[in-house]
């Protein structure tokens, strides 16, 4: 979109977030994050600068809140639930600025193919699951096992671009 920026590491405890709803939940870890972001910004003398935070999380078939998958036998099982079934995908963007802020939460529901063994071990070897909420990144490989989506793409890649765009114009930072 053109937009200068800086990241900002933060230290927000996305454990902390214990809602079940994953709207709401999504909703909660982007506050967290700005509010943290936030005070490091300020702690560093700077000025006001817009604080941009996001987040996506996974809802699986069986109603469980995932986020990146802990080691490779969490990616097996959640490609394994995946397989042949639809999934959600919510990804949360927040902008605080000069005292105002707006939150949008974007869902897109995922249709995976059924999946044998070998192709689920086969990506999770591959490392390319690595990092990515629910296992997988929809841009690379694993995209040849998605057969439909229904909302968003740019939000299951973890970012949806039109919500933030709409935001940044709000703001007039574009």
């Amino acid at each position: 979109m053109g937009v200068e920026h800086k990241v900002i590491p933060q230290d927000f405890d996305e454990d902390s977030v214990t809602e079940e709803d994953p709207a709401i939940c999504s909703k909660l870890v982007v506050e967290g994050k700005n509010k943290s972001a936030r005070e490091l910004v300020l702690n560093t003398k700077q000025s006001d600068e817009p604080i941009l935070t996001a987040d996506t999380l996974v809802f699986t078939p069986s109603r469980k809140i995932v986020g990146k998958p802990k080691d490779h036998a969490h990616s097996r099982v959640l490609l394994r639930e995946f397989s042949g079934m639809t999934h959600s995908v919510f990804s949360t963007v927040m902008l605080s600025y000069k005292g105002e802020s707006q939150i949008e939460t974007c869902e897109t529901l995922v249709t995976f193919k059924e999946m044998s063994e070998q192709e689920i071990e086969e990506y999770v070897l591959s490392e390319e699951g690595v990092g990515k909420a629910g296992a997988y990144g929809i841009h690379g490989p694993a995209g040849k096992y998605v057969t439909s989506i229904s909302g968003s793409y740019t939000n299951v890649v973890g970012l949806p671009v039109h919500e933030t765009y709409e935001i940044l114009r709000n703001f007039e930072l574009i």
